[in-house]
């Protein structure tokens, strides 16, 4: 495990770096600032407003940072020979991939806390309650973004970077789709429709912003069982993602 945590800070270090994280993370920001800005005109309800929309704001950027922080890191490795190296000795290929996925997990989770900060202070400089589930909800996001990036390394192994974000973002709507809009999409293959829900997660689990901007308790038993189905799945992409990664040929 030490060779899976040196890894991930390796992958901490190379991603920090990056513009497309620091991209990411300040047109994030700029949109919070933005929904903040939004003038109220002494409307009931603005604060509910910034929390909904905030928090919808929160999901994208995980979303594009799952993206853009995992969909090139396999395709770079292996077209600047540096992944050759890194599994002649050191590291297996499962190794390599726990490093790299924990490292942009990290950080990942860190934007968002970051950016649910800067949510929590936009709601207080404006003299609006800032809600006490407000970190939970935006944990529920963090589960959802690492599910996110399992998807998008799993792409990785088996696709170019132009075609992996497109494929995460389709199955992404997908996991947001009910049964009778799935049905509407795929007519006439309830069996497809019924496999589909089956197997993939059902985003709306990790999504409690209507609640949390009404001020409606939500249970910690939920946000424990919540964040255990989000990490479960995690697992179960991750497992794929490994099963192909060993089979792929490298040369």
């Amino acid at each position: 495990m030490r060779g899976v945590y040196s890894f991930a800070l390796m992958t901490i270090r190379m991603l920090t770096r990056r513009r497309t994280f620091w991209g990411i993370a300040m047109v994030t920001l700029i949109a919070l600032a933005a929904i903040g800005s939004v003038p109220s005109f002494d409307v009931p309800g603005q604060g509910r407003f910034m929390v909904d929309f905030g928090l919808f704001g929160i999901e994208m950027g995980s979303l594009l940072l799952a993206i853009g922080l995992a969909s090139n890191i396999f395709p770079r490795d292996r077209e600047t020979r540096t992944i050759m190296p890194l599994l002649a000795v050191p590291l297996s290929r499962t190794q390599y991939l726990m490093g790299r996925f924990l490292g942009a997990a990290l950080v990942q989770t860190a934007a968002l806390m970051v950016w649910c900060v800067s949510l929590a202070v936009l709601l207080a400089a404006k003299g609006y309650h800032v809600p006490e589930a407000l970190l939970p909800a935006t944990l529920l996001l963090v589960a959802e973004g690492w599910f996110l990036l399992a998807v998008v390394f799993f792409f990785s192994f088996w696709t170019s970077p132009p075609l992996n974000a497109p494929l995460t973002l389709l199955l992404f709507i997908i996991c947001q789709m009910s049964r009778a809009q799935l049905s509407n999409l795929i007519p006439g293959a309830p069996w497809l429709v019924d496999a589909l829900r089956l197997l993939l997660p059902r985003m709306e689990v990790f999504h409690i912003k209507d609640p949390v901007a009404h001020g409606i308790p939500v249970p910690t038993s939920y946000f424990l069982l919540a964040s255990a189905y989000g990490f479960a799945y995690t697992a179960f992409m991750l497992s794929l993602a490994i099963a192909v990664f060993r089979r792929k040929d490298l040369k």
